[in-house]
């Protein structure tokens, strides 16, 4: 069924507006930008170096070899589709999708699909017809015949029952096999930076920041606690009214007092990147153990594989371990570079909104490194700060990213196999405190 310009436009319409694209301003220009140029028979301009300098404002000298954030974004647009249909818009008569590997959107109609439940009601009634006719039929049966009908059933029965526990014994091995299929599927497909963890018969332990923070004193917090309390001034109670606006805990504490807490909190990037982490891991069948930074030892971490979540700031195991690193987390809150390869900064800064302090770029890390006994493996995912986090856990979850990630590691090593202990250096695009565009920018190989 053709679908004319208007439907087509409405239905972009109601996807951009809807849910699943809140908050996500480059995917929305991505999913505009696709469209408009397919109704309008400009087909030609949706090449990966067409929409990364005209959506996501990459410059004349863009190498979608070295930058990814068509694909990586093309995949996280073909993701809020499918969230959106099965949402909100499965009702829409209308489907916008974008095929892997390709740019081109196709639109498609559910009226066939509405056509074939049709028919397939109007058989139903034929059917029941059919049923009610042969009941007519229905001869009444002798106690004889109802005897013999009981032992055959019975007979049956335990037939039935002998070979259904055969079925379940004779069908545990293939279960199995079929779950170490699966695991062997998932190792391949996430290559080899996830081999340690993937291919390892341990748990693999996964660590959180614990950063201190600042929280708002309540009437319920022991005096021990408030005796610690920092009182703030009318003009800084101003300051936090203004930013938080009428929320309940600006309501209901008219003159807050701040309590700091260096051990009940983690970051939201962390926590995002948790469930990304934990949802690879399960997949593939394999035990994780979640803790803490504060309540992990040297024993815990000679004894696993082990992946870090959040930089130095946040958690002190991200820079104990025994490896020489080529950057370093600085004071300063920046990322250092003390092995300039080419192309490569000496140092990498975050970037603000000069009006809002808002933070809109980020750097983050990839270190995959030996542990302290030097036969399992640590993986830290670290931003400067949470946003980054998330953006580095996001980026080692994803297949299309970690194929690009692979590439360079063989381009950058001695071997045709990627090299097993490294640092990849991200730039994260940040926008209202949610990581968008991320590009690998430098990939150093750890001796």
């Amino acid at each position: 069924m053709e679908i004319d310009k208007k439907d087509r436009l409405a239905q972009l319409e109601r996807i951009l507006h809807s849910r699943a694209l809140h908050g996500s301003e480059s995917l929305r220009s991505f999913l505009q930008f696709v469209v408009a140029r397919t109704i309008d028979d400009h087909e030609d301009q949706l090449k990966e170096y067409t929409i990364a300098t005209e959506v996501f404002g990459r410059g004349d000298s863009y190498n979608p070899k070295i930058d990814s954030v068509v694909r990586v974004q093309a995949g996280r647009l073909r993701s809020k589709l499918q969230e959106y249909y099965a949402t909100e818009g499965k009702s829409d008569t209308i489907i916008i999708d974008l095929p892997k590997g390709h740019y081109k959107p196709v639109f498609l109609s559910t009226d066939a699909a509405n056509n074939q439940s049709d028919f397939a009601v109007s058989h139903g009634t034929a059917t029941s017809g059919a049923e009610n006719v042969s009941s007519r039929f229905a001869a009444p049966v002798s106690k004889t015949l109802e005897r013999a009908w009981l032992v055959g059933l019975s007979t049956a029965v335990i037939l039935l029952i002998v070979t259904t526990m055969m079925l379940a014994f004779s069908n545990l091995k293939f279960r199995r096999s079929a779950e170490e299929n699966t695991s062997s599927s998932a190792n391949r497909a996430y290559g080899s930076s996830w081999e340690p963890l993937l291919e390892s018969s341990s748990q693999t332990l996964l660590v959180l920041g614990n950063p201190p923070v600042y929280r708002f004193t309540n009437a319920m917090d022991p005096p021990v606690a408030m005796a610690r309390s920092i009182p703030l001034t009318p003009e800084q109670t101003n300051n936090l009214a203004d930013e938080l606006g009428k929320t309940f805990i600006t309501k209901n504490n008219p003159a807050p007092k701040l309590l700091l807490c260096p051990d009940e909190y983690t970051g939201m990037g962390e926590a995002i990147g948790l469930h990304r982490l934990t949802d690879v891991l399960r997949t593939a069948g394999k035990n994780v153990v979640v803790k803490q930074s504060r309540t992990v030892s040297a024993e815990d971490l000679k004894n696993h594989n082990v992946i870090l979540l959040g930089s130095i700031f946040v958690n002190e195991w991200s820079g104990k371990l025994p490896v020489r690193e080529d950057f370093l987390y600085t004071g300063r809150a920046t990322i250092e570079n003390n092995n300039l390869l080419p192309g490569d900064d000496t140092e990498y800064k975050p970037k603000f909104d000069p009006a809002t302090g808002r933070l809109i770029e980020d750097y983050a890390l990839i270190t995959v490194k030996p542990n302290i006994s030097g036969k399992d493996t640590v993986i830290v995912l670290a931003g400067i700060h949470s946003e980054g986090t998330q953006a580095a856990a996001e980026y080692f979850t994803c297949k299309d990213c970690l194929e690009i990630l692979h590439e360079r590691l063989r381009q950058s090593g001695s071997t045709s196999e990627p090299a097993k202990y490294y640092q990849a250096l991200l730039r994260v695009a940040v926008d209202n405190g949610i990581p968008t565009t991320v590009n690998l920018i430098s990939v150093h190989i750890l001796k």
